[in-house]
């Protein structure tokens, strides 16, 4: 069900705070795991217990084996002593310190001998290195969160929490952002617990999701059958997916994502160079035959894999070299007859591209 080891971070929380009460169990891998739910579904307060920063009233809290809360066996370890560190939506950091200064703060979090990862490096991986004497007051938003995450990564946790890191930012910030995080994993293998209310962020990121209700998993599994829950419930409406992609840009300007070719607006992108894209799930079309005499310049063959309705409208999820999500209307998956199986071509105009380096 879930991908690494399925039982990295275990846990089973009952907390009443005030009229709010979560009660909640689960198990997440040493992947990129995400929390998925509207606002007062309790994703901020679960994050708060796994963190140390709450304490739940029953129940316990197990990561890589070892035990971090437990009510039964009276275990409390200190949030300083988890080697679990929490990522805020405006970054939090110290305003009376530079960017240097702020990721050294997390550098010497920890004992010497528990430093895995250089501060150099990652004023290098994350592109701060010219705003290392800056303050956090001067710096962009984007700028910011790379700087609180280049601080939480010098602290070598052993699981990174992220409540909302993105949802402050443009699309194109976003993007970085997302991007960045992926990089994370990818490179230091640090699992990650990613809370958002935007599916869009938690299709790119995490490959398994935990959906949460009012104080309550309503379901946990893969992210594509989570989509497919959100929308067959009529929470999503028009305009709330996008695809994001991260690709690498080809000798000719291209953006190879998967095993596709997408062709975007102009730009001073270098070859070789690591990007995001992003397109909204309503900004792509399906034709059944390939489209002649017609200005977008993006068409690629695929298959329909599987489609899910809700009163908003309908949404196809297309294999065309890349895993595409592709928002239609009712009329049109019945006029076009669109189910798994057919095949079909993903078609999408330059201008739809949201290109963002990083």
């Amino acid at each position: 069900m879930v991908e690494g080891s399925d039982k990295f971070l275990e846990f089973d929380l009952k907390l009443r705070q005030g009229d709010f009460d979560l009660d909640v169990a689960g198990q997440f891998s040493n992947g990129i795991n995400a929390v998925f739910g509207p606002s007062g579904a309790g994703k901020s307060t679960l994050l708060a217990c796994l963190a140390g920063m709450t304490e739940p009233d029953d129940g316990f809290i197990k990561l890589g084996g070892q035990t971090l809360f437990s009510s039964s066996e009276r275990v409390k370890t200190p949030p300083q002593t988890r080697r679990v560190v929490m990522v805020f939506q405006d970054g939090m950091l110290f305003p009376h310190k530079t960017v240097r200064e702020n990721i050294e703060y997390g550098y010497r979090m920890i004992p010497t001998e528990q430093h895995t990862i250089d501060p150099e490096e990652l004023c290098e991986f994350f592109r701060i290195d010219e705003l290392s004497g800056r303050y956090p007051a001067t710096l962009s938003g984007g700028e910011r969160q790379r700087v609180a995450l280049a601080r939480s990564v010098a602290a070598s946790p052993k699981l990174l929490l992220l409540d909302e890191p993105v949802a402050s930012l443009d699309v194109g910030l976003r993007n970085e952002v997302v991007s960045y995080l992926k990089q994370v994993h990818e490179r230091y293998a640090i699992p990650m617990v990613y809370v958002s209310h935007s599916l869009s962020d938690v299709m790119a990121l995490a490959a398994n999701a935990l959906v949460l209700e009012r104080g309550r998993a309503k379901s946990f599994g893969p992210v594509v059958d989570l989509v497919a829950e959100i929308v067959s419930s009529t929470r999503v409406g028009r305009g709330d997916i996008d695809n994001l992609f991260v690709g690498t840009v080809s000798d000719s300007g291209a953006i190879c994502i998967g095993d596709i070719d997408v062709i975007a607006q102009a730009s001073n992108l270098q070859a070789g160079q690591r990007v995001t894209a992003s397109i909204s799930a309503s900004d792509i079309m399906l034709a059944l035959k390939r489209p002649e005499a017609i200005s977008a310049r993006n068409m690629f063959s695929g298959i329909v894999r599987r489609v899910e309705q809700g009163d908003f409208g309908a949404f196809a999820f297309v294999d065309a070299g890349a895993e595409f999500v592709v928002e239609l209307t009712s009329d049109a998956v019945d006029q076009l007859g669109i189910e798994p199986g057919l095949e079909v071509f993903v078609v999408f105009k330059t201008s739809s591209i949201t290109i963002t380096a990083g």
